[in-house]
């Protein structure tokens, strides 16, 4: 299941919870569309949690977003949470069990023009967004 929603003004929440279907993968899309269209930037929070089976193609079509938003992304956007709560993918090639990359390390972080943290808590992942301003600064 994919769901958005603004339960703040300057937070925005995703959640991918459990398999993934095809709605699931155009709702995800039509989510980020929607985040570039904002005005003011938000905090996005990004909750993961289950078996995430995620299509290929949503995945390129998100990948293609971000790199076609790049140079945008501070605009709509100032910071990302990711919220892992024990997912896992099925596949044999996507392990999070022994060596977890570290979201804030990771190549994605690398290219978004803001901080990345990490928890495994989305009531944590909440502390963070409202003291935003002195957390992206660690």
């Amino acid at each position: 299941m994919f769901r958005s929603s603004t339960p703040e003004s300057d937070i925005v929440l995703f959640e991918m919870i459990d398999q993934q279907s095809d709605a699931d993968g155009k709702a995800y899309i039509a989510a980020l569309d929607a985040l570039a269209e904002r005005s003011e930037p938000a905090i996005l929070i990004f909750r993961v949690a289950g078996f995430i089976n995620q299509d290929h193609e949503i995945r390129k079509q998100a990948a293609a977003w971000f790199k076609r938003n790049r140079d945008r992304l501070g605009v709509f956007a100032k910071g990302l949470i990711r919220v892992d709560e024990g997912h896992h993918h099925g596949d044999d090639d996507h392990d999070h069990e022994d060596a977890h990359e570290d979201a804030e390390d990771s190549n994605f972080a690398r290219m978004l023009p803001f901080a990345v943290k990490r928890t495994d808590s989305l009531d944590h992942a909440f502390d963070l967004a409202r003291n935003w301003a002195a957390v992206s600064k660690d």
